[in-house]
C-alpha cells in the first residue's frame, strides 16, 4: 500500500512539474441584415428586413498536464439583438426588438491531436450549460411595450474542435469552430402566464450547433 501511494504521488508530481497554466478568452460576433422587396401591379417597394447582431465573450483558464492533454473552464457572456419593422392591423408602423442575454459555463477536457510548425490542432470534450433570457420591446410613434420572454436552459455535451497558433513562447491565437461540433443538446423553455407555467423540453443530436457566434477567436497567455 505504501509503495502504491508513493508511486501515485510520484506520477502526480511528475505531471504537475511539467504542467502549464494558461488564461485568456475568445470573442465572437455575428451580424446580419436584409432587404425585402415587394412587387405588385408593376410597382416595386423595398423596405428594411430583419437585422441581427450577436456578440459573445468567453474568458477561459486551463491546465495542460503535458504536451497533449489538459483540462479547463470556459465562461460565457453573450448578447444578441434582432430588430424587425412592420405594420399592425390598424395600419400603425412599429419596430420590434428582441434582446437576449446569455450566461453559462463549460468545463472541458482538451486533447491536442496534431502539431504543424506553430499550429496546434485540438478537440475539447465539454459540458456546456447556458441560461438565456430574452426581452421583447415593441415601439410605436407614441408608445412602447416591453414583455419578458421565455427563459431557456441549454445543456450541450459533445466535442468541439479548435486550433491555436503560437505567436511566442507565452502568447498564442486561438480559434474554436463551433459549427463543426458533435454532441447532444438538451433545451428547456419555461413560459409563465399568470399562474400558469408551461415547460417545454427538446432533445437534439447535433453535427454543428445553432450558435449565434459559430467561430470565436481569442488570445491566450501560457505561464
Amino acid at each position: 500500500m505504501k509503495k502504491l501511494f508513493i508511486t501515485i504521488a510520484f506520477v502526480a508530481a511528475t505531471m504537475f512539474a511539467s504542467a502549464q497554466l494558461y488564461v485568456g478568452g475568445n470573442i465572437g460576433m455575428n451580424t446580419q441584415s436584409a432587404k425585402v422587396t415587394t412587387e405588385s401591379n408593376g410597382v416595386s417597394v423595398t423596405a428594411d428586413g430583419p437585422k441581427w447582431f450577436g456578440f459573445e465573450f468567453n474568458p477561459s483558464a486551463g491546465f495542460m498536464f503535458n504536451e497533449k492533454m489538459g483540462v479547463g473552464l470556459d465562461l460565457t457572456f453573450g448578447f444578441n439583438k434582432r430588430t424587425t419593422k412592420g405594420v399592425d392591423e390598424d395600419g400603425d408602423k412599429y419596430t420590434r426588438t428582441v434582446k437576449t442575454t446569455t450566461i453559462g459555463f463549460a468545463p472541458y477536457f482538451r486533447y491536442i491531436f496534431a502539431e504543424i510548425d506553430n499550429f496546434k490542432f485540438y478537440a475539447d470534450g465539454k459540458i456546456d450549460y447556458r441560461i438565456s433570457t430574452p426581452k421583447t420591446t415593441i415601439d410605436y410613434d407614441e408608445m412602447s411595450l416591453s414583455v419578458d420572454g421565455d427563459k431557456t436552459n441549454r445543456l450541450f455535451i459533445g466535442v468541439v474542435p479548435g486550433m491555436a497558433y503560437q505567436l511566442t513562447d507565452n502568447f498564442s491565437l486561438n480559434c474554436k469552430l463551433n459549427i463543426l461540433s458533435l454532441g447532444y443538446t438538451s433545451i428547456k423553455e419555461v413560459e409563465k402566464d399568470g399562474g400558469t407555467t408551461t415547460t417545454t423540453k427538446y432533445s437534439e443530436f447535433d453535427l454543428g450547433i445553432n450558435d449565434p457566434t459559430p467561430i470565436t477567436i481569442g488570445v491566450f497567455y501560457t505561464f
